[in-house]
């Protein structure tokens, strides 16, 4: 993540204590504004107040105001002590985004990140890292179609735990998730109308499941296979149920292939 958060700076320049220096909307109608220049460029104009660094009292950021990095990147909203606490936006040079609660100088509650590529995630955050319930949109159409979705559990920033995930043609998986991956127990449901559900590892079918069919191309609809998949494929004991005839292939699958019983 490349939100980068205020740090207090030692020296701290007093230049104006008066709105009328300040034309940005945000702070209209707020009043004793003050414009701070710091030691390595950043300016702050908005409210102060006096707060204790290192067992010194100094004036702080403190209320509402905008911070402006000298590269360009921007935090807009509350701030207690010198750092964002309450609502804020931040803006960061390259046209990532977030905007939500903040808390002693980092993302902490709930909000909106919309990241330079177009990615979307709304939900809760902890120590400026994805945490608890949220849902992510993909843009990049990338690894994942454009618009695809999750939403379910995060934590270390990635997905883990319960969530769903669907794609934009229609293919959905509900299941648990590590580090951004589905592994574990779950179902997957495709646009032909298949339905898988069992072990998953490296989001692949892997372990112990069972497919229904549905699409009555090569196997005529409700046929269905009960056993063992390694990389997506059948492959280890099992067995194949054609609804058509009531033939039972049981056995050992290697491939998608039955060799025999």
């Amino acid at each position: 993540m490349k939100v980068k958060f205020i740090v207090a700076l030692a020296i701290i320049l007093v230049s104006g204590t008066s709105s009328s220096t300040v034309n940005d909307a945000f702070l209209a109608n707020t009043k004793d504004v003050v414009l701070m220049e710091f030691s390595d460029g950043s300016l702050y104009r908005g409210q102060a107040g006096e707060c204790v660094i290192d067992l010194d009292v100094t004036t702080c950021m403190h209320g509402k105001g905008i911070y402006t990095f000298k590269a360009g990147s921007k935090y807009m909203g509350d701030f207690l002590n010198n750092k964002p606490n309450g609502k804020g936006l931040f803006r960061h040079a390259d046209g990532q985004s977030f905007e939500g609660d903040f808390y002693d100088g980092m993302i902490e509650g709930r909000g909106v990140m919309i990241y330079p590529n177009g990615l979307r995630y709304e939900g809760s955050y902890k120590k400026n890292k994805r945490e608890g319930f949220g849902i992510m949109t993909f843009k990049d159409a990338g690894m994942y179609q454009q618009n695809s979705r999750y939403e379910g559990s995060w934590k270390n920033d990635m997905a883990n735990g319960p969530g769903f995930f669907s794609y934009v043609d229609g293919q959905t998986y509900t299941g648990n998730f590590v580090n951004g991956i589905m592994t574990g127990q779950g179902v997957m449901v495709y646009p032909d109308g298949r339905r898988y559900e069992g072990e998953f590892l490296n989001n692949q079918r892997n372990g112990y499941g069972v497919m229904v069919y549905q699409d009555g191309a090569k196997y005529q609809e409700g046929s269905r296979y009960e056993g063992e998949w390694l990389n997506d494929m059948r492959h280890g004991n099992g067995q194949m149920i054609y609804l058509n005839d009531g033939r039972r292939l049981r056995g050992l699958f290697k491939e998608n292939v039955f060799v025999g019983s």
